[in-house]
């Protein structure tokens, strides 16, 4: 929508007719103050007319104090700069802040929108209730139908194929609740023992069940083959870091095999496209609008990140310089004051916002990684090492993690106590 467009034009002198202007009630012919003061009349449209005074100062949706003036500059704004340069539509909008104009538009054009006439996007069953439908990538049969012939299915979730069957049933000690019913002799009254009879029969019946329930969530979802259940994992890890998916396989339990495959196909959905909002926001905060901007915007932004990366550096390199000529700091170095500290530099953080992997660490293994100045790529590796060590032995001594990592010994200490802390490893007993 142009300013041209939203323009009336004068009937007689074909100039804008700027607020306020006169519209004929019986022509419909718009005029300026000026031609309407002088009795201008057209071929159509005489003086003598009823008429009626026109002006954008009233408002155009309930309980807003933003007239339809200010609306029509919003929109033309917002069709010449674009969604999001907020910036740039307020000055045109005059009268709002930056802050109004996104508020306004986000209710009453987003949100709460009042006319049919605006409403962009269509509200269909699909767009405002999606239902997601993901097939399984392996085949459930093994559940129903488990090898028998294959050696390498024997020990897959305790499973044994050839007599199909599990080698160690959950709870596999419930029948000894029986046990108990030694304990009295026959002196003890009838009536107490039955009533012990059906409490243990209750109590055993509630065990045999959460067996039965367990193997039902095996079979629904196919654990017997934990090699296909950790490759199915692994699609997510692009936007769902391992540690996220791994706590989420608890709610198996409680959805079926279809539905907790589409409970993570819409979480990672989610964590996409928060990724990609966080770019969009990063590029309209500077103003950038196209894709070749984007392009031209990542390109800048790394020289700009080398240019201030070589600035540090001199910075650094000066100080030590003065540092080291310094009167002070020649007293210090001959002292014998065993008080006195040397000098140590400071590592600098390491910008790892761009580097592949990052998506997949957590807020404080981006922390972890930015001071000790590691690449999220390899510290992956290293953390996958590690607890792969850890779950063969039970535990991990800080000597095993520095024999297996073959980086700076400071370093591998630094991730090896956030690995404990973080409860993915456990030093020994």
């Amino acid at each position: 929508m142009s300013n041209d467009i939203l323009q009336t034009k004068c009937v007689s002198c074909g100039e804008n007719a700027n607020e306020p202007y006169i519209e004929c009630c019986e022509c419909d012919a718009s005029l300026c103050t000026g031609c309407f003061a002088s009795g201008q009349e057209t071929s159509t449209h005489k003086n003598n007319h009823k008429y009626a005074i026109r002006k954008n100062d009233f408002p155009l949706f309930d309980n807003c104090n933003w007239s339809a003036k200010e609306e029509c500059k919003l929109l033309s704004a917002l069709s010449t700069y674009g969604y999001g340069n907020w910036e740039e539509i307020s000055k045109m909008v005059h009268s709002r802040t930056k802050l109004e104009c996104q508020e306004h538009y986000k209710k009453y054009y987003i949100e709460n929108v009042q006319f049919k006439e605006l409403k962009l996007l269509p509200e269909t069953e699909q767009s405002l209730f999606p239902r997601i439908v993901t097939p399984y990538l392996y085949s459930m049969d093994v559940s129903t139908n488990p090898p028998r012939n294959n050696q390498s299915d024997q020990h897959l979730a305790g499973y044994n194929a050839h007599r199909s069957e599990f080698e160690l049933s959950y709870d596999h000690n419930a029948e000894s609740i029986f046990n108990i019913e030694d304990s009295y002799s026959d002196d003890e009254d009838d009536e107490c023992m039955d009533t012990l009879k059906v409490a243990l029969v209750n109590a055993l019946n509630t065990r045999l069940r959460e067996r039965q329930r367990r193997y039902e969530i095996i079979q629904q979802h196919g654990l017997i083959m934990p090699n296909k259940l950790i490759s199915w994992v692994q699609k997510f890890d692009k936007f769902l870091t391992r540690q996220k998916s791994e706590r989420l396989l608890a709610f198996m339990q409680f959805m079926t095999g279809i539905q907790f495959d589409a409970f993570m196909e819409a979480l990672s959905s989610e964590a996409e496209l928060f990724q990609r909002l966080n770019k969009l926001t990063e590029y309209r905060k500077n103003g950038i609008r196209t894709l070749y901007c984007v392009k031209l915007y990542k390109e800048l932004k790394k020289e700009h990140d080398l240019v201030l990366k070589e600035q540090k550096y001199n910075t650094m390199l000066m100080m030590k310089k003065f540092e080291s000529q310094s009167p002070v700091k020649s007293k210090m170095s001959f002292s014998r004051d065993p008080q006195v500290k040397k000098y140590k530099r400071q590592m600098t953080p390491l910008e790892i916002v761009d580097l592949p992997g990052f998506h997949l660490l957590s807020d404080s293994e981006k922390v972890l990684c930015s001071n000790l100045r590691l690449l999220p790529e390899n510290y992956l590796e290293i953390k996958e090492q590690l607890i792969a060590e850890n779950n063969k032995l039970g535990f991990l001594r800080l000597l095993d993690a520095r024999r297996i990592v073959k980086i700076d010994v400071n370093k591998t200490r630094k991730i090896y106590d956030y690995l404990i802390t973080e409860g993915f490893i456990c030093k020994p007993l």
